[in-house]
């Protein structure tokens, strides 16, 4: 069950809690006192500390709604924000004018080496752990060294290299603190290369199960290790891996694509690697109340955020009117008061921008903002569309990249392309860009996708952003230079200091 991760982990922190209070605020009888050592000696704890890990490194939320749409699909063609608190905090993605001392950055650096620092933890015990099986000590070490890795990769997406950081066991804080402030970014060969042998040591020690949801599993490894070869345009490698996934004979195309993102679909062998979330505070998909539109006919249960997050009318154009990928999306409605509302064109035909994306079909049990859905990372229907992609870069256009994409287009039930009609790398190349927009619009995957093709900084100018060529990148956060003198920035941003 989803639930079990949290549980864990909330006993654990609850456990430590008690462990490390402040002595002497009140003086009380002690009955029962757990020892830290002792917990961690065996499975049970060692799995307790393997779900801090995990929860530490779920992007869900608000870390979600930063890392998604903010820094990932507002800075794109696909959509923006307007309106509420969060307005202030979406412009400068919006328009491409985001400082060094940005506090979403330094957020989301500092949750991913949280994570990283979790997963190292657990490493360390179970370095020293006795009496547990060979097989059960390397599934552990495969969980908590995908765990180290996704979260370095999305570090790497957003930032390009990071500090690798590796502490000695038994290290004394003295020695920790050091190690934060002295250690360098990584080389870019360095870096992925530690990548791919945690990736590998993953592939190799893991079920190919997802079970419980949300658990590290051969695919999901696998599936990072392919879109980390696609983000070094390593063809040979992204294509030999996408493989690799399909000859699991685990995953499919959901049926059902509307569906496949809501409450109802989320038991889909489409997902291969995804957060779990729960309509409760802490473990949300809180993607929805930004999604309604002003008096749209919400239940009772549900919220409407003032953000509002809005789709570009050229954007949703792209689709063909038979594509089943539409009914994700609301054009027009009727309002609580009877009106009908447009969101795409007005009556003169000018572009509205504001078609709403419902993706996240909303939780029917939802909690005010709060809604169950699960957030997918990376599906199969990325895999395959990878493969296309890799396939076309190695050795330009042929029947298995256009068979691949029109086992998407297929499920979307609009017009499959021939090979005639793409005659060059080229042509092939920009329709699988378009249909990756088309395919993943709302999960966050269309910045990267622009910046593998060398689009992203010339489209955001064609929409009339300041957008330079140094943008697809972010700054290294302020404050984690301030506390690493090590730490170098991206080209671009060293005068903004």
């Amino acid at each position: 069950m989803k639930m079990n991760r949290y549980i864990y982990a909330a006993i654990f922190a609850l456990i430590l809690t008690g462990v490390t209070s402040c002595n002497g605020f009140l003086e009380e009888k002690v009955y029962t006192e757990y020892d830290p050592s002792e917990l961690l000696k065996d499975q049970d704890g060692v799995d307790a500390l393997l779900a801090g890990a995990y929860a530490r490194s779920r992007i869900i939320e608000y870390a979600s709604r930063n890392y998604t749409f903010l820094m990932n699909e507002f800075p794109t063609d696909i959509a923006f924000e307007t309106g509420g608190g969060l307005e202030r905090d979406a412009i400068p993605f919006i328009n491409f004018t985001w400082a060094v001392d940005n506090s979403i950055l330094n957020s989301f650096w500092g949750k991913m080496y949280e994570a990283i620092a979790s997963a190292n933890s657990v490493l360390n015990v179970v370095d020293g752990l006795t009496g547990v099986p060979e097989e059960n000590l390397k599934r552990t070490q495969g969980e908590a060294r995908f765990i180290r890795a996704v979260s370095y990769y999305f570090l790497y997406n957003l930032f390009g290299t990071t500090p690798i950081i590796e502490l000695p066991k038994n290290a004394s804080p003295d020695e920790i603190e050091e190690i934060g402030k002295s250690t360098p970014r990584a080389s870019r060969e360095q870096f992925v290369n530690y990548l791919v042998a945690d990736l590998t040591f993953a592939i190799e020690n893991l079920p190919i199960e997802e079970n419980p949801i949300g658990k590290a599993s051969k695919g999901s490894a696998l599936a990072v290790l392919t879109k980390l070869y696609m983000h070094e345009k390593d063809w040979v490698n992204a294509a030999s891996t996408a493989q690799k996934i399909i000859d699991l004979n685990y995953y499919s195309l959901y049926s059902d694509y509307k569906k496949m993102f809501s409450i109802e679909g989320e038991g889909n062998k489409e997902y291969i690697y995804r957060a779990p979330c729960i309509a409760q505070s802490g473990f949300q998909n809180n993607y929805m109340a930004h999604a309604f539109p002003p008096n749209y006919p919400i239940q009772s249960n549900w919220i409407n955020f003032g953000a509002q997050f809005r789709t570009y009318t050229a954007f949703y154009e792209t689709f063909a009117g038979n594509d089943v990928r539409l009914e994700s999306f609301v054009a027009h409605y009727i309002n609580e008061s009877g009106n009908e509302v447009e969101l795409c064109r007005d009556e003169n035909g000018q572009a509205l921008d504001n078609v709403r994306s419902f993706k996240y079909w909303p939780d029917p049990n939802a909690i005010g903002e709060n809604n169950g859905n699960d957030i997918v990372y990376i599906r199969y229907a990325d895999i395959l569309l990878c493969k296309a992609e890799a396939l076309n870069e190695q050795q330009g256009p042929s029947q298995e990249s256009v068979d691949l994409v029109n086992q998407i287009r297929k499920r979307a039930k609009t017009e499959e392309i021939v090979l005639k009609d793409y005659p060059t790398r080229e042509l092939l190349r920009d329709f699988i860009l378009a249909e990756r927009g088309r395919e993943f619009f709302s999960e966050g995957l269309r910045r990267e996708d622009l910046i593998r093709h060398g689009k992203f900084i010339t489209n955001a100018q064609a929409r009339g952003k300041n957008a330079q060529p140094y943008h697809v990148l972010y700054p290294i956060p302020l404050r984690q230079r301030e506390s690493n003198n090590q730490l170098g920035q991206n080209p671009g941003y060293e005068g903004a200091e």
